[in-house]
């Protein structure tokens, strides 16, 4: 009896959640919504929930890669050049891109997860890193251009050298099927914006 009660309880909850992130239009209504109403958040939710074009341009970077990687520590400076690989693939219905890195950093042994989707509320793509080279979360947000093979996405990373935060710019170029390139670019002491990362990833076959 305590487990089917338990049981009960569960999905009265999951309900409960259903109505309040994929419906949080009833909540401003203080009552039962018409039929009219229903219908319209459904439809509202539909188009939010489905992915589209923009997460099609993702799934072109899911697969299995090598990934040849050139980071500048100044303008100017002579880049370390390190190898890894990147596996990738679509997750939850094919709504985000989920990559993990593995590689060299500057001699170091080096992971990271690169997880990235397209909101279709904000007309965004979202991104977040994480790796095993810090303890912070670096998300940005940006867009495709006109070619649909460039998208720009911009963020305020933490510096842990000085504690401030500051601006990022992220590039991924659409070379191929099989190709395609990475950039970072940050700003130096006096504003000045650089390149401080380029990563190739070649599909392996």
């Amino acid at each position: 009896m305590k487990l089917r009660i338990m049981s009960v309880m569960n999905v009265v909850i999951v309900l409960a959640l259903v109505l309040v992130f994929f419906f949080p239009g009833n909540m401003a209504y203080g009552q039962q919504p018409t039929q009219e109403e229903q219908d319209k958040m459904m439809k509202a939710w539909m188009e939010y929930a489905s992915p589209g074009a923009n997460h099609k341009y993702l799934e072109g970077m899911a697969g299995n890669w090598d990934v040849a990687m050139k980071m500048w520590m100044y303008p100017g400076a002579e880049p370390s050049v390190d190898k890894g690989t990147a596996d990738a693939k679509m997750i939850l219905g094919g709504r985000y891109l989920y990559v993990y890195n593995t590689g060299q950093a500057m001699g170091m042994p080096m992971e990271g997860i690169f997880i990235t989707g397209f909101d279709n509320l904000s007309k965004k793509f979202n991104s977040l890193w994480i790796d095993n080279m810090g303890t912070g979360f670096f998300p940005s947000s940006g867009t495709l251009d006109e070619t649909g093979k460039i998208k720009t996405e911009t963020g305020m990373w933490d510096d842990y050298t000085t504690g401030k935060k500051v601006p990022v710019k992220l590039i991924h170029k659409i070379i191929d099927a099989d190709k395609y390139v990475f950039e970072m670019y940050v700003q130096d002491i006096k504003g000045v914006e650089f390149k401080t990362m380029e990563a190739t990833y070649t599909r392996k076959k």
